[in-house]
């Protein structure tokens, strides 16, 4: 799907592509840009060409993937999150709107983090199965939970559990977001953490296993139906070759090419040939149906016990990489002294003394006035809660804006949204009136 990103004085806007002609007096339109769902983001749309373009107003609000780059799912997180794509689901239904119409892609769901509410893009004439984009988003998010967070891990693995079973449903995921955990021993949360996983690694193997062997079944299928098409062009080759010959033979005869005797005495031993040759032909596949029965035909499948095998084994290694990575979890012993530096990269205040410093020691350092969402703070009415960030990659720093209203600035030019800017040493940077000097 193309997307774009655009600045409009002080608003931000997703732009999506889309490729067919839309119909603007459906019922489904109609509800997206009146704003009736609250949990959507406002759009308007746009006509050029044949193709129609939506504008999702996003501004002062984070993409999920961008907010969780480098931080972990807990279980607040999760609530918040799969509550909120279970509430928009139900109000798009009690508005008589096709759920299948949101894009569950975390890239496109949207979060105010001062209002701790979760925004949606719905796209007009989409129409995917909604439970499988959910089973797909809860796949992102087991990766990037917090292990170290028991209730985390189950409510996590819970939730994907419950795609995974014939019977979904959405009111069994309401039950696992809101149901109150008693309070257990440390013991018995680590044995109810490690059932969840497996029980959730049994069904998500079950699956694989399944499909493996409906894949492997429909390979065989196909290579046996091409194995007949390519025996029945062989037949039907050597009957013309036959063909063609006899009647090349009946055409020298009757132009008088060939005496009579021979005409006879070939056409004999023609018919002879193609008798002996049908003979051994038959003899052949007899033969060989015999060395390859179709009762035989399932020893080249692997056998239960194989597949049973193959699925431990896979068991195993999924559960040797779980506990490697909550292993690196608890930290690894590091040479502090190795790949040391002068110091880190600095914003300096260009009006001595007004604004703080902001030290860029983290990988990312988010920067903003909401205090408990961003690592750099400034007090300043027209910087953003969450207004931009900096990541730090190979001792190379990169500027970004996070939707802010009043926008970022580097040297009086304005950052686009989605645009990396590589940082160098005393460039100017404004966070809307913030004035900062970056010192490498």
């Amino acid at each position: 799907m193309r997307t774009e990103y655009k600045r409009d004085m002080n608003h931000n806007y997703l732009i999506l592509y889309g490729d067919e002609q839309l119909d603007t007096d459906s019922y489904q339109v109609r509800m997206l840009l009146g704003n009736a769902v609250p949990s959507l983001l406002k759009c308007r749309i746009q006509g050029i060409d044949g193709q129609f373009m939506l504008y999702y107003d996003i501004t002062s609000r984070q993409s999920v993937i961008s907010l969780y780059e480098q931080k972990k799912f807990r279980a607040e997180d999760l609530r918040l999150i799969l509550g909120g794509i279970i509430q928009t689901i139900e109000e798009m239904e009690e508005y008589l709107m096709n759920p299948g119409q949101l894009l569950l892609q975390p890239e496109y769901m949207y979060l105010d983090v001062e209002k701790k509410k979760l925004y949606f893009c719905c796209m007009p004439g989409k129409n995917e199965d909604i439970k499988e984009q959910f089973r797909i988003f809860t796949e992102y998010i087991l990766p990037q939970i917090d292990h170290e967070e028991e209730e985390a891990v189950i409510l996590g693995y819970g939730v994907y559990r419950r795609t995974l079973e014939g019977t979904f449903h959405l009111e069994y995921i309401k039950e696992e977001i809101y149901k109150e955990r008693e309070e257990v021993s440390t013991e018995k949360q680590e044995n109810v953490v490690f059932n969840e996983k497996k029980q959730c690694q049994e069904l998500f193997f079950e699956e694989k296993m399944q499909e493996e062997k409906v894949d492997f079944f429909r390979d065989c299928e196909e290579k046996e139906e091409e194995k007949e098409r390519y025996v029945l062009w062989k037949k039907i080759a050597f009957c013309l070759l036959g063909a063609l010959g006899f009647f090349l033979i009946l055409a020298a005869g009757f132009f008088g090419y060939l005496p009579e005797i021979q005409v006879k005495i070939v056409m004999l031993a023609m018919v002879a040939a193609g008798g002996i040759g049908m003979l051994a032909y038959k003899i052949y596949t007899f033969v060989l149906r015999k060395r390859k029965n179709p009762i035989d035909f399932a020893s080249e499948i692997p056998v239960e016990k194989e597949v049973e095998q193959e699925k431990t084994n896979r068991k195993q290694k999924k559960f040797v990489k779980v506990e490697q990575t909550e292993k690196r979890d608890f930290g690894e012993t590091v040479v502090l002294s190795a790949n040391t530096v002068e110091g880190p990269a600095t914003l300096v205040s260009r009006e001595p003394g007004e604004l703080a410093a902001i030290y860029l020691q983290e990988e990312i350092t988010v920067i903003g006035k909401m205090e408990t969402a961003v690592d750099a703070v400034i007090d300043l009415p027209t910087v953003s809660r969450i207004h931009a960030k900096i990541r730090r990659q190979e001792n190379e720093y990169y500027l970004s804006d996070l939707n802010s209203r009043n926008g970022t600035t580097v040297n009086g030019r304005l950052l686009q949204e989605g645009e990396d800017y590589h940082l160098q040493h005393e460039d100017e940077v404004d966070f809307a009136q913030a004035r900062y000097v970056f010192l490498k």
